[in-house]
Formats: C-alpha cells, structure tokens, sequence
C-alpha cells in the first residue's frame, strides 16, 4: 500500500524504486501482488506513464489517508519517546525500600519530571507478565525463566553495633562470644537465625537467639543505634552510617557470603525508551553505592 501511494505520487515506477532505494522490479512485483489481492486493476501502464483507474484513484485516496494517520501516529510515538514520558512499574524487595530505593526513584523523578512511577514493595517475588510489571530487583539467586536478568553488584552483609552497646558488653574477638549478646536480626516469624562467617579457611556457623526481629532494615538500622545490640546489614546500604560513626563494623575478618543483586525486566524486545533509561539509571545508582 505505501508503495502504491508512492508509485502515484511520482508518477513513476522507476523513480519510486530510486527514492525508496529497491529494484524497480521489485516495485512492480510488489504492485501486481497488491493488484491480485484485491482482484482488481489500480494502474493502467504504458510505456511512458501510468494512470489510475477509477477504482483505483478511489483506492489510492484510502491508502494515502491511512498511511497519514500511520505516520502521525509514529511522530506521537517518536515525540513520547523523545521527551520520556509515562508510567514505569516498579518492584522492589522491602530490605532495600527505604535506604536505596526511595532515594533511587526521586533521583530518577528529578531527572524526568513527565515520568510517573508506581512503585511495589514486596518480598513476593512478582510475576512480572502477570502483575504489569516493567522492572524489578531481586537479592539473591535467580530461578531459571524466560525474563532477563542483569546482575548489578555483588555485596556482603555486615556485623555492626553501636559504641554505645560496645561499650558496656563483653568484648567480641571470635563469632561464637555472639552467642553471649543481644541480637537483632532481619527475619520473619519464624525463621531461625543462622551466620556462616568465614575467615580464610575457618568457617563458622552459629545459631543465635535473636532479641528482636525486624523484616525492615531501616527499622534494624534504629534499633542498632539505640543500643539494641548487634546484627548483619548489607554493606550497600550502611556506608554513609558507618562514616558517621552512628555505628561501627565488628569482626571485620569473618566474612559472611555474599549476596547478588539483580535487575530484571520482561524483554529487550521492544523496551521503550523510557524504560531502557530507567534500566540503566538503576544500574548506574546502585553501582555508586560502592559496597564494603
């Protein structure tokens, strides 16, 4: 059909398949076909020019509105995508909510003002197809899927405390003298709190008895603080704590494992702009958190 408004525009087989940049053999093939689909004849061709029959010239006014209304449709799209604008839905697990991601998302707001975004926080992993959901993060590893997934950064959890809970507890030289101090964990009901620590070729795997459990690690975070006693952080969100001497690290040389976080979205097939801009801002956030 485009070729066919262009063939009567310039009025000319040969010069259609100059401008178009195809075999002027392929523009006639390409007209026949058109021709026989629709069992009727468009162009009578002469040697020296081509005219449109009646059902033809008729047939031509619909294809060259048609075609309009495609390429207005194209410059929409083209405009939207320029200025990113619209609706990205973002999921995130509630560990990094407060600390990484709401900062994230307001960075990334400051810098597209026409971009909405609706964020979910949750420690169900969503299904992304399902629940319209364009880009997600996840800690740890990843099951086997169709989705794409980047990972982003490699980080290890960290034992911290306060110098004020330090300073009047018994010293901690070794993983098992936690066994004799107050622990704040990050846990749900039920699950027990187990620390593999490992220093060179030691390992140690500790059970602890956990005085208070949060699933939120800003809420850990304060209670820490507070005195509260000793527990394990991600290092990507504690930096700026650690610098500012609300809490310090302890056993610096047992290391607990470390933990991925990924990026993952549906597809590179048609991502918009707007989106790809999106991927690539989380990746570059997170990355300057620079984890110990």
């Amino acid at each position: 059909m485009a070729l066919f408004v262009r063939v009567v525009e310039n009025k000319s087989f040969s010069e259609t398949a100059k401008r178009v940049g195809i075999p002027i053999s392929t523009v006639s093939r390409k007209i026949s076909e058109l021709e026989k689909s629709l069992n009727i004849r468009l162009l009578e061709r002469s040697t020296r020019k081509l005219r449109l029959t009646e059902i033809g010239q008729e047939y031509y006014e619909f294809c060259r509105r048609g075609l309009e209304e495609f390429e207005t449709g194209t410059l929409m799209i083209n405009n939207k995508q320029s200025e990113v604008s619209g609706t990205i839905r973002f999921s995130a697990p509630p560990n990094l909510a407060n600390i990484l991601i709401a900062p994230m998302v307001c960075a990334f707001l400051e810098k597209y003002p026409k971009v909405n975004i609706k964020v979910f926080i949750s420690e169900r992993n969503l299904d992304l197809i399902e629940d319209g959901v364009d880009v997600t993060l996840r800690v740890g590893e990843l099951e086997d899927s169709n989705l794409i997934a980047q990972e982003i950064i490699q980080y290890r959890h960290i034992l911290v405390s306060s110098n004020d809970y330090l300073n009047t507890h018994a010293e901690i030289k070794h993983p098992k003298d936690l066994l004799n101090h107050r622990i704040v964990t990050f846990s749900g009901w039920h699950a027990p709190t187990i620390w593999k620590l490992t220093n060179k070729s030691k390992t140690e795997k500790i059970t602890l008895s956990s005085s208070l459990s949060i699933n939120d690690y800003a809420g850990i975070i304060y209670a820490v603080e507070k005195g509260q006693g000793i527990t394990e952080i991600p290092s990507i969100i504690c930096q700026s704590i650690i610098q500012s001497g609300r809490i310090i690290e302890i056993l610096p040389n047992w290391n607990l494992p470390k933990t991925k976080l990924s990026i993952i979205y549906p597809s590179n097939r048609n991502l918009s702009r707007m989106v790809r801009l999106f991927i690539d801002f989380c990746i570059q956030h997170v990355k300057e958190w620079k984890p110990i």
